[in-house]
């Protein structure tokens, strides 16, 4: 089952889209694909913070598993 987390960054105005197999994903693995997705680098100078766009929840660690809902 594929199963999807948008993410957006403050300098843009749409969503873009990782996706994934299973239901979950870790808060480490979904930083690594946003950074290989905008060709980012190696992520030394800088930090991604996770934060859920609806409630405002987080920020969330790299220990941290995102789940999907229904």
């Amino acid at each position: 089952m594929a199963s999807s987390v948008f993410y957006k960054f403050k300098s843009q105005k749409t969503e873009s889209r990782v996706t994934f197999d299973g239901t979950g994903i870790s808060v480490f693995d979904l930083k690594k694909e946003i950074i290989l997705a905008n060709s980012l680098g190696k992520a030394n100078d800088f930090d991604l913070v996770v934060f859920d766009g609806s409630s405002g929840e987080g920020p969330f660690v790299y220990s941290s598993t995102i789940s999907s809902t229904n």
